[in-house]
């Protein structure tokens, strides 16, 4: 997707590469966001934006018309849930947290272990999944394919009548489009605002002793690294072995962004801790000795005061659009 003022970036590149933060071991210009990439076939349009948003919020997609994508993305959370696991279609318990899919356009990989390799593919995991829609994704093409005004905006977005084509590419357009990056965080790296004392604390140890941004660095906020956390010593969830099928995967999970923390809880890809401070004293203590837990997870020693400084700074990764939902459509 072509951008203009790509001579402005370089600008800014330019300018923020000059500016180290003292304590914090990153340079600022590691947090501005690159060009979008869209698949080749799949190059984003305002009309295509529009019939994936249309599609995204339409119960339609489950088999009894009950829930739609946003039922368990919802907006006003950074388009993730609060709750556990979200159930599916016929009260059907879910079997994984909902994560946010905010930024989701620059993830490598798709689901909890990693194992889809684009959006357009990722679709049709929920639409199929007996927990979630427990549907078929060409039984909803022909369900609503005859629809006047999605007859008209497949025609318009792909030159085409409405198929399973059509509502994955669709999907995925949209979801390239949801974007945060306007947070405290962003706010005061532009040079707009400042950190309070204990913010630019909390920043010093998530850059340096607590060693946070080696999984959890960049703009945002994450390597997207496929990982075991320490979080139990035996899993109920077997993670990424569940699609390679090789032990070495065994309970391993994707690393998820932290932008928009402090309002996408409850956290882990189980939903098994409920608050931040719970999460930094999980990491703080090194985690279960699963066989699998990652090297870097290891015990930080870090005082009380310490901890709360970062729980702070981990606040001010929240964009403010998602704080209030009267701000969203």
């Amino acid at each position: 997707m072509k951008k203009k003022g790509v001579g402005i970036s370089i600008i800014l590149v330019t300018f923020f590469s000059c500016l180290l933060v003292k304590k914090g071991s990153f340079k600022k210009e590691e947090f501005l966001f690159p060009r979008m990439n869209f698949e080749e076939s799949n190059q984003h349009s305002q009309v295509r934006e529009e019939l994936g948003k249309k599609i995204f919020f339409d119960p339609i997609l489950s088999i009894d018309s009950s829930m739609s994508c946003a039922s368990c993305h919802k907006p006003n959370f950074a388009f993730s849930d609060t709750v556990k696991f979200s159930p599916g279609v016929f009260g059907r318990a879910g079997i994984r947290n909902t994560p946010s899919l905010m930024n989701i356009g620059y993830h490598p990989y798709f689901l909890r272990e990693g194992s889809v390799p684009t959006i357009e593919m990722q679709a049709l995991i929920p639409i199929q999944e007996k927990n979630e829609f427990a549907h078929n994704i060409v039984d909803i093409a022909n369900q609503i394919k005859d629809d006047v005004e999605y007859t008209k905006l497949s025609q318009l977005a792909y030159d085409r009548e409405l198929d399973h084509y059509v509502i994955t590419r669709a999907l995925g357009v949209f979801q390239r489009t949801l974007i945060s990056n306007n947070s405290k965080f962003d706010k005061y790296i532009a040079g707009k605002i400042k950190l309070s004392k204990q913010e630019k604390k909390g920043m010093d140890i998530f850059f340096g002793k607590g060693n946070c941004s080696t999984c959890h660095g960049g703009y945002n906020f994450t390597s997207y690294k496929l990982t075991n956390n320490g979080l139990y010593e035996t899993y109920e969830d077997i993670g990424r072995m569940r699609a390679t099928k090789d032990s070495n995967d065994l309970a391993v999970f994707k690393t998820p962004s932290l932008r928009n923390v402090s309002i996408t809880y409850p956290y882990m890809h189980d939903g098994s801790i409920n608050s931040l401070s719970e999460v930094i004293f999980h990491y703080n203590e090194g985690g279960e000795a699963h066989k699998n837990k990652d090297a870097l997870i290891e015990p930080l020693s870090l005082t009380k005061s310490e901890m709360n400084n970062l729980e702070l700074f981990l606040n001010c990764l929240t964009d403010e659009k998602y704080i209030n939902p009267l701000q969203n459509d």
